[in-house]
């Protein structure tokens, strides 16, 4: 019977219209997709995606949370999985992580660099993790996260930028070669070869190997970064220009048709990026030409791309999520809707300082705001189809965020890493 102890829960449901989310009473919202209520009218349903629900918060740390990246475990074994975070004092700091939800715990840290850290990368290489950080002390640096929680240095990288190190992104092939792409505040792009993570240099091309035995040397205490005296490489660019005229806020790279892991049958050629300059752009990093540039109307504060496209997520101080279809065919030239900017409504109340795509649903991202709140979107619609609040005190700002294992991870001016549980 209705109401009875054994009556499963009632489930919310989704419905498509042309594609859209209905939002509208169907007559309304026939008649604004031109279609004829004469006619049969054709409705997709799905469970609707339920609101985020707080699991949990690490304890208070001592500065801003500026950045974060997630990692998933080997074989997609849960227990491997870290959340890794950048703070304003400069120190990475390693989370253990749950689908279970309860207090997040941190497992290591290290203090990587002597100002805020701006952007932060990971990519996991056997049973390790490769971090690199991009700091306003205009250095970038990788470190190497081992199973029993410790952070090493592993490299330096020098030679190419000027001034503070506004994003980074890590990528990797089938036969484990990294390479890292990074963006200045002048406008400064750069391409780099990573080394392995191996002690001696397993794994690394004759070039590679070359380079780093030629660039060895003895760190010393100084710094407080890794183990005194521990061995560091330092890598000069294999490329660099000037891509954009102010900060390049935002990096991705180009969709290849890999698994979504980052991993492919080889590196994907293209790179997109973003900047304060209001444009957006394609780079083929083999001949480092720009092979698509398109100009917005706002400043890009962050930028995320689909996971089965070249559809990119852009952020704007005005409050605002726009997508752009920057999709080309490979030979410099924009194919299908490639230059779309599609608006999402503008729905927070400040400056949207960072937006993540989920790396399992095409349709939906995140967003979080100086307003201090996270909101999740589905592309079919132009409204959020949540909003909550990252942070615990009225007047702090949501600054980063990352999607997990059922899990949206969120940090701030407050201090605290939150963790929301969120089917995604």
């Amino acid at each position: 019977p209705a109401g009875g102890e054994n009556t499963p829960p009632a489930i919310p449901f989704d419905f498509l219209l042309n594609d859209k989310l209905l939002r509208l009473p169907l007559e309304s919202a026939a008649r604004r997709e031109g279609l004829s209520t004469e006619n049969a009218l054709e409705l997709q349903y799905f469970p609707a995606r339920l609101p985020p629900r707080k699991e949990g918060e690490s304890e208070s740390l001592p500065d801003w949370i500026t950045a974060m990246d997630y990692i998933r475990g080997g074989n997609g074994k849960e227990s491997g999985s870290r959340l890794f975070t950048g703070g304003a004092d400069g120190v990475i700091r390693s989370f253990l992580s749950s689908s279970k939800g309860g207090n997040l715990k941190q497992a290591a840290s290290v203090s990587a660099h002597t100002g805020p850290i701006h952007s932060l990368s990971t990519t996991s290489v056997g049973e390790k993790v490769l971090v690199a950080t991009g700091s306003m002390d205009q250095t970038l640096v990788t470190h190497v996260h081992h199973n029993e929680n410790t952070l090493d240095l592993h490299a330096v990288y020098s030679g190419a930028h000027t001034n503070s190190i506004s994003s980074v992104a890590l990528t990797k092939d089938i036969g484990g070669k990294i390479v890292m792409a990074s963006g200045d505040w002048d406008g400064g792009l750069a391409i780099w070869s990573v080394p392995s993570p191996s002690d001696e240099g397993e794994g690394e091309d004759a070039d590679t190997a070359t380079a780093r035995n030629a660039s060895k040397k003895r760190k010393g205490s100084e710094g407080g970064v890794g183990e005194p005296n521990a061995l560091v490489r330092e890598v000069k660019p294999l490329q660099s220009v000037k891509a954009h005229a102010s900060n390049i806020s935002g990096l991705a790279w180009g969709y290849d048709g890999s698994s979504g892991d980052g991993s492919s049958s080889s590196a994907p050629r293209t790179l997109l990026t973003g900047s304060w300059d209001h444009g957006l752009k394609v780079y083929d990093t083999t001949r480092m030409d720009c092979v698509l540039a398109l100009n917005g109307s706002r400043v890009v504060t962050s930028l995320s791309r689909c996971p089965n496209s070249d559809v990119v997520a852009a952020a704007s101080p005005d409050c605002t999520v726009r997508l752009w279809d920057m999709r080309t065919n490979g030979e410099g030239i924009a194919s299908g809707g490639s230059g779309m900017d599609k608006s999402l409504r503008q729905s927070h109340k400040a400056w949207v300082s960072c937006v993540r795509w989920s790396p399992t649903d095409p349709f939906v991202l995140a967003s979080t705001s100086h307003d201090g709140t996270l909101k999740v979107w589905d592309i079919r619609s132009s409204l959020p189809l949540h909003t909550v609040k990252a942070v615990n005190k009225k007047g702090e700002k949501g600054l980063c965020l990352a999607f997990g294992d059922g899990m949206i991870y969120s940090g701030g001016s407050d201090c605290e890493v939150k963790q929301f549980a969120c089917k995604i």
